[in-house]
């Protein structure tokens, strides 16, 4: 393949000097995390409200153990694909101990 039809990628996600981890450094990596941010935030406020709500009716503790591990399966599903998104559109993850 020639290198001029070779497609350039725009990287939406920059790894972290130290540690392992991105951060966004494009629009489109501004908006998957602000969009995870509200996905998650919204999961939680559900979750809140459903224990609350839950607590008052007096409902078994059975019923809130499977409640709680609904919440961690939606936000393990959520982590994981931010995670996807950040390999796919990002620099390669490692971790890095600072400037080279």
């Amino acid at each position: 393949m020639s290198e001029h039809k070779r497609k350039v990628r725009k990287l939406w996600f920059r790894a972290k000097t130290y540690g392992w981890g991105w951060f966004p450094i494009s629009w489109q990596g501004w908006a998957i995390t602000v969009l995870y941010a509200l996905l998650f935030t919204l999961t939680f406020l559900l979750f809140s409200g459903w224990i609350g709500a839950a607590a008052e009716a007096e409902v078994g503790t059975r019923d809130i153990v499977f409640g709680v591990l609904e919440f961690l399966a939606v936000i393990a599903l959520l982590s994981y694909t931010l995670y996807r998104i950040c390999v796919k559109w990002g620099e390669k993850p490692g971790w890095r101990w600072g400037k080279k």
